[in-house]
């Protein structure tokens, strides 16, 4: 009996000692796959890739051809979350850009004075007032919802400031609110090139 269960304390312990050599090959195993990857693809794969210095780890750029074989064993789940917050930021400055740039191209009248972004308001929200050399744009918005509770509300409301250029009277000015909530301040006459707010 004494024989049978020294045989399994010796294969028990042998067990665990396979299993701690196999947990060290394993991650030997991930670390050399790293330092592969990077040795192997110094540079991306893909000839019209726009940035040729991608290393597989810190590739950002989802099209790249050394993404599929090495980016699921490269990265771990919080670079991968870093890179996708990455990614949303780039597009999300990329949007404000084009829109930025809309407004900018519509900026070429010498009357505008301003140009002022009021999105999520309703043109009965906006108002504008014009007082001691000043443009003040103000848009404020109430929600009323009905629940178990009662009445609940919900306001939002925000408040943009210009300065009036040299020589524009403050009873000249004009404003309106155009589809895409954006809010057109504009003067009859020419006046100096347009002060973008944003």
């Amino acid at each position: 009996m004494s024989l049978c269960s020294r045989f399994l304390e010796d294969a028990r312990r042998d067990l665990r000692k396979a299993d701690r050599e196999m947990k060290r090959q394993m991650r030997l195993m991930d670390l050399h796959s790293r330092y592969l990857c990077t040795y192997i693809h110094p540079h991306c794969l893909c000839s019209v890739h726009l940035h040729p210095h991608c290393l597989c780890e810190l590739h950002p750029y989802p099209h790249s051809l050394c993404d599929w074989n090495c980016r699921p064993s490269c990265l771990t789940v919080w670079e991968r979350r870093a890179i996708k917050a990455k990614l949303e930021a780039e597009r999300e400055l990329a949007s404000e850009r084009r829109r930025i740039n809309r407004m900018l191209s519509s900026c070429h009248d010498h009357k505008l004075l301003a140009l002022m972004d009021v999105k999520g308001f309703d043109p009965e929200d906006v108002t504008v007032k014009v007082k001691d050399g000043k443009v003040k744009l103000l848009a404020e918005h109430e929600e009323e919802y009905r629940t178990l509770r009662g009445k609940e509300y919900n306001y939002k409301n925000i408040t943009k400031e210009i300065n009036l250029p040299p020589g524009v009277d403050e009873d000249e000015v004009m404003y309106t609110v155009g589809p895409n909530s954006i809010v057109k301040i504009e003067t009859p006459r020419r006046c100096y090139p347009c002060l973008l707010s944003l």
